[in-house]
């Protein structure tokens, strides 16, 4: 029963931890659909197979930062 108390108390702790980042990438992802059209979201990861692929990556690589 202590090891299962002790992970939900690291569990709990990660939560906590994590909250801050969750919130502003909630927040992120709302002014984004607030401010950008989704017709120019579309427009830019809609050619090619491989060519969105980059763009969405490359968007994304500063989200985590």
């Amino acid at each position: 029963m202590q090891a299962v108390l002790q992970i939900a108390n690291e569990m709990w702790r990660i939560l906590l931890d994590s909250s801050l980042y969750i919130l502003a990438g909630i927040l992120v992802a709302g002014l984004i659909k607030v401010f950008i059209d989704p017709q120019f979201i579309s427009r830019h990861l809609r050619h090619g197979r491989y060519r969105s692929v980059v763009k969405a990556a490359l968007l994304g690589i500063p989200l985590p930062l």
